[in-house]
């Protein structure tokens, strides 16, 4: 069994060497790292390079002759990496000791996954924890919401990704599922990778923080800071609403999930435009499901709140806001 990990770099001589020693301390040993960067300015070769001269084989590294963006630099590194199984890592954050080991034995109990993805602590700059949150609690993933696994499909398609690359491994048996990656706008590659294990129903998650997730200025993505304290209970209750197990019973809540199921309906209708039709995953199905939820929700939203929802429409056409179809 061989293990690789598919790194990222653009400028984070910061953090790099951190994250690259505590792969590299792993209680199951890492095969390979793939590290390619994508046309740094600052020393981060430099480092990687002192780093690389004590792993020569371990450490491989490559360097983009232009910027090719977050999508297209980890398809590189994915297309790149020899192992039976692919970690996905960014380069500013620390892996647990265990993080490898645990994730390996999840996919020694159910040999039948594809994916799994984990939770993590946040830290700041300095590496301190700085939040009582964590990673899942920041992108509204309440796991005890769902029935299970099964359920991940349903959520991202109909509400919104839950899976951090940065926690991401899967098996070297989709690689050719999932590349190339559609390097679409606000698209990243962990929910296109994600999407495509979880409609395979072969996508797990372990309820442990296995990383420390670093929050700082210059990341990509960051994460919501503050949120109110029923945020959970909010969380579970919309996804119920999205998975079937209940209906929603005020004007507000259907007023959310229209703009949910309409936010989605065009986003994956971009990516249907993007993507090749005899695609394996049908992305135009899925837009098309988004739109009609969105047009029957809409449509009990105009049925049984009348007058809310005649002011709603004012209000949005006052605002310049997009008059969604019904």
């Amino acid at each position: 069994m061989r293990l690789s990990v598919a790194l990222c770099t653009y400028n984070g001589e910061k953090f790099i060497k951190e994250q690259l020693e505590s792969i590299l301390k792993q209680t199951i040993a890492i095969d390979e790292i793939i590290i390619c960067d994508d046309g740094s300015t600052d020393n981060t070769i430099k480092v990687i390079e002192e780093i690389q001269s004590e792993y020569p084989n371990k450490i491989l590294m490559f360097t983009n002759e232009i910027n090719l963006g977050s999508n297209k630099n980890f398809e590189k590194a994915i297309s790149i990496c020899t192992g039976d199984y692919i970690f996905l890592s960014d380069q500013d954050d620390i892996w647990k000791k265990s993080k490898v080991e645990k994730m390996m034995n999840c996919f020694e109990e159910n040999q039948s996954l594809e994916g799994v993805f984990s939770n993590a602590d946040l830290i700041n700059d300095e590496g301190n924890t700085f939040i009582k949150k964590n990673l899942w609690e920041s992108v509204s993933f309440v796991e005890k919401s769902l029935k299970d696994t099964r359920d991940l499909f349903s959520i991202i398609k109909h509400k919104t990704n839950m899976v951090t690359g940065a926690t991401l491994c899967f098996k070297k048996e989709i690689k050719d599922l999932i590349l190339p990656i559609p390097d679409i706008k606000k698209y990243y590659h962990d929910e296109w990778i994600a999407i495509i294990i979880a409609s395979r129903q072969k996508l797990s998650y372990l309820n442990e923080e296995l990383i420390s997730y670093r929050i700082h200025k210059g990341q990509q993505i960051g994460i919501r800071r503050k949120q109110k304290k029923d945020h959970s209970k909010k969380i579970i209750k919309f996804n119920n609403y999205i998975l079937g197990y209940n209906t929603p019973k005020s004007f507000w809540d259907l007023k959310q999930l229209c703009k949910i199921y309409f936010r989605n309906y065009l986003k994956f209708k971009k990516v249907s435009e993007t993507i090749s039709k005899d695609f394996h995953l049908n992305f135009n199905e899925i837009s098309k499901s988004n739109l009609e939820l969105f047009k029957k929700n809409n449509s009990i939203m105009q049925k049984s709140y009348p007058i809310l929802y005649f002011a709603l429409k004012i209000s949005d056409k006052i605002r310049g806001k997009r008059q969604i179809i019904s």
